[in-house]
C-alpha cells in the first residue's frame, strides 16, 4: 500500500514537471530523472520487494525495470525523433532477436528503437529497450561490427547493469544518483546537447568511483556480448575492428565530444587487447557478408542527402559493381526522375536474393517511388503469399495501395498490422494518415488516441476516443462498448498521472 501511494505521488510530480514549458532536450533529462527518483523511493522500503535471491532485485525488481522501461518509452516517443522506416525497423528487430537467442537475457520481449541521428550511439534501457542511432549503421562497415555493438548492449540488459548502478547510486547518495540520471539522459539523447554535457561536468559526483564502476560493467558487457556474438555466428573480430576504429576516430575529436563518448564507453588499450585475445580463435575464418546490412547502410545514407544532385554526386563516386552500390545508384536515379534506369538496376539486386524480405522491401519501396504502384503491389502480394501478415511487407502493400489512391483498402491493411503491433506509435500514425485520406474519421480519431496514449498524453487520447464515439453513435453497440472500456482504462492512467 505504501509503495502504491509513493508511486501515485511521484507520478503526479512527474506530470506536473512534464507540463512545464521546458525545452526539448532538458525535458528528456527531466523525464529520466523523475523516473529514477520514483524508483529510488519505491525501493527505499526493501521489505515491500520480493526476495529473488540477488542484490540487483533488491535494488530494482524485474517488474519495476519493466515499468521504468514503459515510462522511458513514453519519454522517447514524446521527445526524440525516431525512424519509422518499416524496412529498417524490420532489419534491426530481426538482428536484435537473432543475437538475443544466444545471450543470457531472461526477458522475452525486446523493444528496438532507431533514433534519427547520424551521431554514433547505441543504448540499453530498462524493460528490454535497445536503441541504436542511424549513425551506428553509417559507422559500422559490416554486419559483424554492427552486431558487436548490439550484442554489447544486450549484455548490459542481461547482466542487469541498470539495477546494479541504481543500487550503487543509492549507497553513494542522491548526488551520485542525479549524476547517473544526467548521463543516462545524455546517452539516450545522443550526447549532442551542450547543456546536458555541462550538467554532467558540474555535477558533484565521486568521479573516480563512477568511472571505475562503469569500466567494470563495460568489461563484463564486452565479454558476455562477445560470447553471444560468436554463438550467433558472427565474426568476433568485428568487435575489435569496431573498437579500434572508434578509438581512432575520437582520438582527435573535440573536448566535449570526447568527454561524452568516454563517459559512456570508456575505451582503453587494455580493453581492446582483452577483446582481441578472446576473439583470436576466429582469426582466419571466413564469415559471410550481409547484402541486407549493406542495403540498410545505403538506405540510411540517402536519408541525409538533402537533394537529388547530392545523391547523384555520391552515387557517381562509387564503382557501381557491388549489388549494394547498384541500389545506391538506383535510389539516386529515382530522386533524379530517372525511374526506368533505377528499376533496371534494382532488378539486378532483387534477382540476386529474391527471397529476402529486406531485398523485396527495398525493391517494392523503389517501385512505389518510381510510380509503379501496380508492380509493387504484385511483388508484395506474391511475397505475402509465403509470409502472411509480415509487418514490413504489409506496410509496403499499404503504401502501394495508397499510391494507387485505394485509400480504404490501404486503411484495412494497416488496421490488421496494428492489431499485431499495437505498442508502436509509428503504426498508429500511419493508420491515422491513411484513414484520413479514406475520409474514415472514426479511425482517424481512434488511431490518434492510441498514439497519444503511447506518448503518455492521456487527456488528448480520451478526447479523441470521445470524438470517435460520436462518429458511431447508435451504429454499433459492440464498438461503443469497446470504446467505453478503453476510455475507462485511459482515465485510470490519467488519474495516476494527475
Amino acid at each position: 500500500m505504501c509503495a502504491t501511494i509513493a508511486l501515485q505521488k511521484h507520478l503526479k510530480y512527474k506530470a506536473r514537471l512534464m507540463s512545464t514549458p521546458i525545452s526539448f532536450m532538458p525535458r528528456v533529462a527531466t523525464g529520466l530523472l523523475v523516473m529514477l527518483v520514483l524508483a529510488s523511493v519505491v525501493i527505499a522500503d526493501e521489505s515491500l520487494l520480493p526476495d529473488l535471491g540477488d542484490r540487483e532485485s533488491a535494488a530494482l525488481s524485474p517488474y519495476e525495470e519493466e515499468s521504468l522501461g514503459r515510462a522511458f518509452l513514453m519519454q522517447v516517443y514524446r521527445n526524440i525523433r525516431t525512424v519509422d522506416d518499416p524496412i529498417l525497423k524490420y532489419f534491426v528487430r530481426k538482428n536484435l532477436y537473432e543475437l538475443a537467442e544466444h545471450s543470457d537475457l531472461q526477458v522475452s520481449t525486446l523493444t528496438p528503437i532507431i533514433v534519427d541521428s547520424d551521431e554514433l550511439n547505441a543504448f540499453a534501457a530498462p524493460g528490454g529497450v535497445i536503441g541504436v542511432n542511424l549513425g551506428l549503421l553509417i559507422f559500422a562497415r559490416d554486419i559483424h561490427e554492427y552486431s558487436s555493438v548490439v550484442a554489447h548492449e544486450l549484455a548490459h540488459l542481461s547482466q542487469r547493469h541498470f539495477a546494479r548502478r541504481i543500487d550503487q547510486a543509492r549507497q553513494l547518495g542522491v548526488s551520485h544518483l542525479l549524476g547517473f540520471l544526467t548521463s543516462a539522459a545524455i546517452f539516450a539523447a545522443g550526447g549532442t546537447d551542450p547543456g546536458l554535457a555541462a550538467m554532467a561536468v558540474s555535477n558533484s559526483l565521486n568521479q573516480n568511483l563512477s568511472f571505475k564502476y562503469s569500466r567494470t560493467q563495460e568489461h563484463e558487457a564486452d565479454r558476455i556480448g562477445l560470447n553471444a556474438l560468436t554463438a550467433a555466428g558472427f565474426d568476433p573480430m568485428g568487435t575489435v575492428r569496431m573498437f579500434e576504429r572508434m578509438k581512432e576516430r575520437f582520438r582527435f575529436a573535440s573536448a566535449s565530444e570526447s568527454l561524452y563518448f568516454l563517459r559512456t564507453h570508456p575505451l582503453t588499450d587494455e580493453r581492446i587487447s582483452d577483446l582481441r585475445n578472446q576473439a583470436q580463435t576466429a582469426e582466419g575464418k571466413e564469415f559471410e557478408k550481409s547484402l541486407e546490412y549493406q542495403l540498410m547502410r545505403v538506405r540510411v545514407a540517402h536519408r541525409y542527402f538533402d537533394s537529388a544532385s547530392a545523391a547523384m554526386v555520391h552515387a557517381a563516386s562509387l564503382e557501381g559493381e557491388a549489388l549494394h552500390e547498384k541500389y545506391d545508384l538506383a535510389l539516386a536515379l529515382v530522386r533524379n526522375d530517372e525511374e526506368l534506369r533505377a528499376v533496371e538496376l534494382m532488378e539486378e539486386v532483387y534477382d540476386a536474393d529474391p527471397h529476402s524480405i529486406v531485398v523485396i522491401g527495398c525493391f517494392a519501396d523503389l517501385l512505389i517511388n518510381a510510380n509503379e504502384g501496380e508492380r509493387a503491389l504484385e511483388l508484395v502480394d506474391a511475397a505475402l503469399a509465403n509470409t502472411p501478415n509480415n509487418e514490413p511487407l504489409s506496410l509496403l502493400k499499404a503504401d502501394a495501395l495508397r499510391s494507387l489512391e485505394r485509400y480504404e483498402d490501404a486503411t484495412n491493411v494497416v488496421k490488421r498490422v496494428v492489431r499485431q503491433s499495437s505498442d508502436d506509435p509509428d503504426l498508429w500514425l500511419k493508420l491515422e494518415t491513411i484513414a484520413g485520406l479514406a475520409q474514415n474519421i472514426f479511425e482517424v480519431h481512434r488511431a490518434r488516441a492510441e498514439r497519444h496514449a503511447l506518448r503518455g498524453q492521456f487527456p488528448d487520447a480520451i478526447e479523441n476516443l470521445q470524438f470517435a464515439k460520436k462518429k458511431i453513435e447508435g451504429k454499433s453497440s459492440f464498438l461503443e462498448a469497446s470504446l467505453n472500456q478503453r476510455i475507462q482504462e485511459l482515465r485510470e492512467a490519467a488519474a495516476l498521472n494527475s
